[in-house]
């Protein structure tokens, strides 16, 4: 058998024993090795070209990625990338100074697979990183379509309450983690806040604060000239139609959140002072 293909199955990398097993023999991974097809990062695991060396480390320790060190293997939005290696490993063997280990599995992943199940890396998360972090993860699993009451079962007692607590700010339709922070840090500080508000002629609005100020979210996708001017043409229509607009960026939403709470609250003043605010339900 070639090796490629399962390691192809696998993430990309395995221990010799799971390659043997699978039907490889050694000869062909000596040849696919010479030829350059795959590597031999550390002794007794093969990988292919490009593996990423985190999931190399697993199969080196025989563990899984998990929490925020999977979130991009499984399509979740992550707001800083983590400082250690977090790993699902029953016996919690590997040294706190180099990983966070996790060793509690609600729902096995893949059987030869590197990373732990969506469900375990939700779980891990909700209970390990700081709330704002673990929230923005859980939200975009909430987008992909995932349970949020299949979470919230498997966090029951008081010790879970601060989990549980995070799961209550999830909320429906933010398209990136900065709409997601952006509204948590608005709710907070007392403002109502309505996420992806659908007005005629203008789009979805990000989040519609007051029901008077549209407050965008921008992206690096906004920074391109095309996207710019799509940008200005649907802000005056907004402002056409009574509502003021304010857009923020990654470094105001993530390093400023105060700051830019400040700014939404002067200009929800301004203009409710001016009155005559849209009706939504004539738009």
């Amino acid at each position: 058998m070639d090796p490629v293909q399962p390691l192809l199955s696998w993430g990309g990398v395995a221990r010799t024993r799971q390659l043997l097993t699978a039907g490889v023999r050694e000869r062909e991974l000596t040849r696919a090795v010479t030829a350059g097809r795959i590597g031999r990062p550390r002794p007794g695991i093969y990988a292919l070209p490009g593996t990423d060396p985190l999931l190399v480390r697993c199969a080196a320790t025989n563990s899984r990625l998990t929490c925020v060190s999977a979130a991009t293997h499984h399509g979740l939005w992550i707001l800083r990338r983590p400082e250690k290696i977090h790993v699902l490993r029953a016996d919690g063997t590997l040294s706190a100074e180099r990983a966070v280990v996790h060793r509690k599995s609600w729902l096995p992943g893949e059987p030869e697979g590197w990373v732990a199940s969506k469900a375990d890396v939700l779980l891990h998360a909700l209970q390990c990183l700081p709330e704002l972090e673990a929230l923005v993860m859980v939200e975009s699993a909430s987008q992909q379509g995932f349970s949020m009451d299949f979470l919230r079962e498997r966090l029951p007692g008081r010790r879970n309450a601060p989990a549980r607590r995070i799961l209550d700010l999830v909320d429906v339709g933010a398209e990136s983690l900065l709409e997601t922070l952006a509204r948590t840090h608005l709710r907070r500080a007392g403002l109502r806040v309505e996420p992806q508000v659908d007005v005629r002629g203008v789009g979805s609005m990000d989040l519609l604060v007051e029901d008077c100020v549209d407050v965008e979210t921008d992206g690096r996708e906004h920074e391109a000239p095309k996207r710019r001017l799509k940008d200005y043409r649907r802000d005056n229509t907004a402002q056409a139609l009574g509502f003021a607009v304010a857009r923020f960026g990654y470094a105001d939403i993530v390093h400023r959140p105060e700051e830019m709470v400040r700014q939404v609250r002067e200009m929800v003043e301004a203009r409710l002072r001016l009155g005559g605010l849209p009706r939504l339900d004539e738009l």
